[in-house]
């Protein structure tokens, strides 16, 4: 009796030890590599919508620049603002390339699209006070003609 009282307490002793063996194992392994993390975890891509912004020289309309942008934020950061920081891109654009008053109708594609996106990002980062914006980037950007654009409200006569 005392045989099988003693077998019992040693299989429930090496059971516990190798139980723990092993629980300590896995939790080292786990913990020695962490993974850094990658540019793109946890940034969100959002679009915004399309604008058109007239371009204005020797006082008159000379045509409008289509343009739509995307931009990446935190996804935990963009749950947080009470504000969505669309609007904001959408309203510094509109200034910016409404105030451009040096634009080459005639080489329209040399437009400085660095520039802009550097300052929409840096604009939206300085109404919040932080970095919010990680990266805007060009989705479509285009200049069209007065003379190009259809229908019957824009024809002059």
């Amino acid at each position: 009796m005392i045989k099988l009282l003693g077998i019992g307490v040693w299989v429930c002793l090496v059971t516990l030890g190798s139980g723990y063996a092993v629980a300590n194992l896995a939790g080292a392994s786990a913990s020695e590599a962490p993974k850094a993390p990658d540019y793109f975890e946890g940034l969100d891509y959002k679009k915004t919508d399309s604008i058109a912004v007239p371009v204005i020289a020797e006082n008159a309309i000379q045509g409008y620049v289509m343009a739509r942008f995307v931009y990446t934020i935190d996804g935990e950061t963009a749950s947080k603002l009470a504000v969505p920081p669309e609007p904001i891109i959408l309203d510094q654009a509109f200034k910016t390339v409404y105030s451009v008053s040096d634009f080459d109708f005639q080489h329209p594609e040399r437009y400085d699209l660095s520039a802009l996106m550097a300052s929409l990002r840096d604009g939206v980062n300085a109404k919040y006070g932080r970095k919010v914006v990680e990266e805007v980037m060009v989705d479509q950007f285009d200049f069209l003609p007065k003379n190009q654009i259809g229908g019957e409200a824009f024809k002059t006569h």
